[in-house]
């Protein structure tokens, strides 16, 4: 099997897409994007990770007319470290590249409740396959809001 560089996440844009282009002419997305954990803290507060998305092409085109402040999105896409200088000293951060982007009214990660296990260390094969289906349902859900695809297909009737 060929490595795989493969992430999936449900959550919400923190900020408005700001829109970048290259030298090469190509242009991207770029947004913050958080993702609620399946626990809380020994206080009760939430735990949550926030993340940096971009969005290439006609993708970054998409983000820029869909996402807002506040929108519910599933995101799939790659994980890339990238590093760059920052006050002499050089800085790492990871960002998520999207590849394929649909906003949610939540209802997956609403799901996620029923995954009980997530909060586990360790994840068993079931429990995997069980958040793998429901990737693969959210995709295939022929009534959630838009996509991408979606959005090709509508220009295309």
């Amino acid at each position: 099997m060929a490595d795989l560089n493969l992430v999936a996440l449900t959550g919400f844009s923190t900020r408005e897409p700001a829109l970048r282009q290259k030298s090469s002419g190509q242009i991207k997305a770029e947004f913050s994007f958080e993702v609620d954990r399946p626990f809380l803290r020994a206080n009760g507060e939430p735990v949550s990770d926030l993340f940096l998305v971009d969005a290439w092409q006609e993708l970054g085109e998409w983000v820029m007319e869909n996402v807002h402040a506040g929108t519910r999105l599933m995101i799939v896409g790659t994980l890339n470290k990238e590093s760059y200088n920052s006050h002499g000293t050089r800085e790492h951060m990871t960002i998520v590249k999207a590849k394929y982007l649909r906003t949610t009214t939540g209802t997956l990660a609403d799901r996620c409740d029923e995954l009980e296990g997530l909060k586990a260390d360790a994840w068993g094969e079931d429990l995997l396959l069980l958040a793998v289906s429901m990737i693969e349902e959210a995709i295939r859900d022929e009534e959630a809001p838009a996509s991408l695809d979606t959005i090709e297909m509508l220009g295309n009737v």
